[in-house]
């Protein structure tokens, strides 16, 4: 199923760029077992549930839909201090969340 390799590719790269953040840590902020962010980073789980997957978009700071939909890579480009300040602060889910749409609605 590609929601579930797109999951296990985000939550891997997400944990990475939000500071190293362990599999357990993460398991604590959403409320489930270490082992099921283990074998949810493997694809082992056929339908992770909504009410979880949202948990991790929440604990991770990305927009659901991002979370699910696109695989994420990480980027290292240079950015105004204000703007890393912005997207790493509590307005950062939806402003990137607006970016997103931004580039989506732009004719290519």
């Amino acid at each position: 199923m590609a929601l579930t390799r797109i999951l296990a590719t985000n939550l891997r790269v997400l944990r990475e760029l939000r500071g190293r953040l362990g599999q357990l840590e993460l398991a604590q902020r959403v409320g489930v077992s270490r082992r099921t962010i283990a074998r949810l980073e493997n694809a082992e789980v056929g339908d992770p549930g909504i009410a979880q997957v949202r948990g991790l978009a929440a604990a991770l700071r990305v927009p659901f839909e991002l979370l699910v939909t696109r695989r994420l890579v990480p980027v290292t480009i240079p950015v105004p201090v204000e703007i890393r300040d912005r997207l790493e602060g509590d307005e950062g889910v939806e402003l990137l969340a607006r970016i997103v749409r931004t580039i989506d609605e732009t004719p290519r």
